[in-house]
């Protein structure tokens, strides 16, 4: 946030850099809810394995992003193993 020459943000400021944060929030939901959907087709354990293979030597949070939404698929894949049995 950026004062002005006193040291106090102006409203407008105040207005811009909250509008700012709420844009990029929602630009990070929207690219996490594309992730998960392009990673819902990764369903079976066998095909969750290899891709959790492929990013395993990756130490990034997007890397740690797919990790996390593959975990989920699996769980899903327990739960509703689970469920049918």
């Amino acid at each position: 946030m950026a004062p002005n020459d006193t040291g106090v943000m102006t409203t407008s400021t105040l207005w811009t850099t909250v509008k700012d944060e709420l844009r990029e929030r929602r630009e990070a939901r929207a690219a996490l809810n594309t992730l998960r959907a392009d990673l819902a087709h990764y369903r079976t354990p066998h095909e969750i394995d290899d891709l959790l293979a492929s990013v395993d030597a990756q130490d990034t949070p997007e890397a740690e992003m797919i990790r996390g939404i593959l975990m989920e698929n699996l769980r899903a894949y327990h739960q509703r193993r689970t469920v049918s049995a």
